[in-house]
């Protein structure tokens, strides 16, 4: 999939944000250190992107030693120009401001529908991709970095949580796979496995799962790690195989 390059308009201009290196026009020239783009420049966002600066200016700070805080400004958001501060381009609410109220990312923790792309992605998960090659095959960019940071975020939702176990609910119930047995199996390694690192691994997992922690709760949660990559070939397998010793057992 081609990357899309995206575009805003900022006073009835259209601003462009390019996702990666191959999208530039020829001979467009880039800074790798945004903090010291002027206005006009070209520079290299930490989320990887190129965009441009429209606006570079000063403002006085209420705290600290400090009372000048020089910033600047793209068709995404505004930016501090201080070691700690981060720019990426994903979209605020108020590209004046700082904390650009409530931005995109937020917006994307509280929906519970699922969105067109995000069906999309659930579907790739569900099929064995991990969530960046997930997000890189349902969204249109092909930019690594931006499609790892942003499948991240997504699989950290509610909605795609749930639609993940449904989508790999009826593999489960072919396969005989129940949430006990899952648990007591982790159980049996930690305890059993010849290997005490593998032991560990177990005993760290259903630490994860058991939210042991967090000592104000001990409620079963997400089991992140075996639905969002998916079941590989090998799982399948194995999981078949399992079914056919019980099979035997109890023959």
């Amino acid at each position: 999939m081609h990357a899309q390059m995206r575009t805003y308009k900022v006073n009835r201009v259209t601003h462009k944000v390019y996702e990666s290196r191959d999208e530039l026009p020829p001979g467009l020239r880039i800074m790798e250190k945004w903090r010291d783009g002027q206005i006009g420049d070209w520079v290299l966002a930490d989320d990887g992107c190129i965009v441009q600066v429209i606006r570079r200016g000063q403002m006085l700070r209420a705290k600290g030693k400090k009372k000048v805080r020089e910033y600047v400004g793209i068709c995404t958001g505004t930016f501090p120009v201080t070691p700690n501060v981060r720019m990426d381009t994903s979209k605020r609410t108020n590209i004046y401001s700082f904390s650009g109220n409530k931005v995109p990312d937020d917006i994307l923790l509280d929906r519970t529908k699922l969105s067109t792309h995000e069906k999309l992605f659930v579907a790739y998960l569900s099929s064995g991709f991990s969530p960046r090659d997930a997000y890189l095959k349902s969204y249109p960019t092909n930019n690594m970095r931006y499609a790892t940071e942003k499948s991240a975020t997504l699989v950290k939702t509610e909605r795609i949580f749930t639609a993940m176990k449904e989508e790999l609910k009826p593999i489960c119930e072919e396969l005989g796979i129940e949430p006990k047995s899952v648990l007591e199996d982790i159980q049996y390694t930690s305890k059993n496995a010849e290997k005490e690192d593998v032991r560990l691994r177990a005993l760290f997992k259903l630490s994860d799962i058991l939210d042991l922690e967090d000592k104000n709760r001990t409620s079963v949660t997400q089991v992140t790690g075996a639905l969002f990559q998916g079941f590989t070939p090998e799982m399948l397998e194995e999981a078949d195989h399992k079914v056919l010793e019980k099979g035997k057992d109890e023959s």
